[in-house]
């Protein structure tokens, strides 16, 4: 059966075609019709949308990717637009960057979505397809942009993870700026992915505290995230330049100082030196922050940093400069 509908309403060709699902409320008549209204994000347009069905895709919820299909022109009735239904894109899309779809719900804060942005646009296409497809379901991205990096370490909080990513990666790059030896975008491209597997490590618990879940608990972060990427790259058959996947893998796998009983491998690449330093320092700079005092003098202990940090008092002319 031909679709008649189109992707973008007439005259406004410019509008985006892809939103991010924010909510969706149905309303069923005396005649089994339905009448649904839904709130569309997309960081260039928000969209209050409308139209009815006789059969409700059961799969429609908060959080998916959809584009809107129309009929012809816009128009709006209650404050709302008039649109034929809402597709779901359940595939990788190239011309879209994921992150022009996170709502302020997920993440108040939009200049951190804005540098996660400029990363990504940075890197080739192929990297960035890389990227989108592993996190494409919409569980995966959003317990990326709104979960944790611990939970009682750094970056432990709200988005922490999001947070620590982004710190690492732009780390990372000003690190290979003068270290020509580096592969700056796969090195880039090793910190964006870092911890992607945190998305699903942690459960939001009904208290609103975060907890390990039972894959967290059973495999960790740094097996999903290989599992993730092998299954993307077979999936949406994405094709890396030569050797650049294993690299890859060998960058998220390898941990420093690991004992060689564990069957583990020390990084071996200097994009793995690199990402291991800016993810310590990143790690580090958090719980720094957070532990010393405002003046000078012994802050708090933490047990990740394993001492009270120590911070020198301000002189005056310092502190009339700060």
């Amino acid at each position: 059966m031909s679709d008649s509908t189109l992707p973008h309403p007439l005259g406004l060709s410019m509008l985006p075609q892809i939103f991010r699902l924010t909510s969706l409320q149905t309303r069923v008549d005396n005649r089994g019709e339905a009448t649904l209204t839904a709130h569309l994000f997309h960081e260039r347009a928000q969209l209050k949308v409308r139209w009815t069905a006789r059969t409700v895709d059961a799969r429609l919820q908060a959080g998916l990717l959809v584009g809107p299909r129309w009929t012809g022109p816009a128009s709006s009735l209650d404050g709302c637009l008039r649109i034929a239904r809402l597709a779901i894109l359940d595939r990788p899309v190239a011309t879209l960057s994921l992150f022009d779809t996170v709502p302020p719900g997920w993440v108040r804060e939009r200049s951190l979505v804005q540098r996660a942005a400029a990363l990504i646009a940075e890197l080739p296409a192929s990297y960035q397809r890389l990227f989108h497809a592993v996190l494409w379901e919409e569980n995966r991205f959003w317990g990326f942009c709104t979960g944790p990096s611990s939970m009682h370490g750094h970056h432990n909080g709200t988005s922490g993870n999001l947070r620590h990513t982004v710190e690492v990666a732009e780390q990372v790059r000003a690190l290979c700026a003068e270290r020509l030896y580096v592969h700056r975008d796969l090195a880039v491209l090793s910190a964006l992915l870092h911890d992607c597997g945190k998305a699903v490590e942690y459960r939001l618990k009904p208290d609103g505290s975060w907890g390990l879940s039972d894959r967290g608990r059973l495999l960790g972060h740094r097996v999903t995230a290989i599992e993730w990427i092998a299954a993307a790259m077979a999936r949406w058959a994405i094709r890396l330049p030569d050797g650049h996947a294993q690299v890859l893998l060998h960058n998220l796998s390898a941990v420093a100082h690991a004992p060689r009983w564990m069957g583990l491998r020390e990084p071996q690449t200097p994009e793995a030196e690199i990402l291991s330093l800016a993810d310590r320092l990143s790690g580090t700079d958090d719980l720094m922050q957070r532990c010393l005092p405002d003046a000078g003098g012994w802050g708090h202990y933490h047990r990740h940093l394993g001492r009270q940090p120590f911070r020198v008092a301000a002189t005056q002319a310092a502190a009339e400069m700060a």
